[in-house]
């Protein structure tokens, strides 16, 4: 904490769970009309990704703007098991997100931002909800099955570390979901209903309800076509998409990312327009 910025670390509740958050805000109380509401993504990911997010929140709340960073159900320090969630859950998740924040701030909107999956999911809220004002999204998937399918490789990966052969191929860890059972992720307990949620997701099929501006940053160490995401940008009716030079920072990299500049540079210029 500064002079310029307080940090609040705090509990509300999503349903019958109770989630995990952290309020950063500039000192002094300022009045402010919006507040930026994070969705971080899921596993692994979530891990990697932890300190560019409390980075960019700390940016965003010494420069005026209230932040509100929280853990899904089962992830972090929230309440809850992994293997319960599901699209629809985690849209609950953030709905109460949304509310906290503004029962602690007073805002009347917010900006949601999301990175890979937590951008999908802020997806969903943005279309659904009247108080999302902005929308960022962070590298969003753009094709569930094919998200599922390499989050299942991580576990075939694993057998052949653990026991030198794949016991179960991606067809046998389906079915065992689809049986009521888990499926291993880097730790995760993966069940059936998250699986089937995100594999049917295909964000570019239908035009988006939410009206207002979009942005959609394609994360890369080197610019190239993003056909895909120019294909979400088009079922927006207000949609930008930038590129940021990165590295893939939600992935085990060489360089561990505290911060991501580049990123943060195109995401404010575009608040700033």
């Amino acid at each position: 904490m500064t002079d310029t910025l307080e940090e609040t670390p705090l509990f509300f509740p999503s349903g019958d769970r109770s989630l995990f958050g952290v309020l950063h805000r500039p000192a002094g109380g300022a009045t402010v009309t919006t507040a930026f509401v994070f969705c971080h993504p899921l596993g692994e990911e979530k891990l990697w990704t932890h300190r560019v997010f409390v980075s960019y929140a700390r940016h965003l709340a010494e420069s005026g703007r209230p932040v509100l960073r929280f853990d899904f159900t089962g992830n972090g320090d929230s309440e809850g098991r992994f293997s319960d969630l599901s699209m629809s859950t985690l849209a609950g998740d953030l709905r109460a997100a949304i509310a906290e924040v503004r029962r602690l701030t007073g805002v009347t909107a917010v900006i949601l931002l999301g990175l890979r999956l937590g951008a999908n999911i802020a997806m969903r809220v943005a279309d659904e909800e009247s108080d999302v004002r902005r929308l960022i999204l962070w590298s969003p998937v753009t094709d569930g099955e094919r998200y599922m399918q390499e989050l299942l490789r991580i576990n075939l990966l694993t057998q052949m570390a653990t026991y030198k052969e794949i016991r179960q191929e991606r067809p046998d860890l389906v079915a065992d979901m689809q049986q009521g059972r888990t499926v291993n992720v880097d730790g995760y307990d993966m069940a059936w209903p998250l699986y089937s949620s995100v594999a049917e997701f295909k964000p570019e099929a239908a035009p988006h309800a939410f009206a207002g501006p979009c942005l959609i940053v394609q994360i890369d160490k080197q610019p190239r076509p993003a056909a895909d995401l120019t294909r979400l940008a088009q079922s927006y009716a207000n949609a930008t998409v930038k590129f940021a030079q990165e590295e893939a920072f939600w992935k085990e990299i060489a360089r561990f990312y505290q911060q991501a500049p580049n990123l943060f540079d195109v995401t404010t210029e575009w608040l700033a327009d």
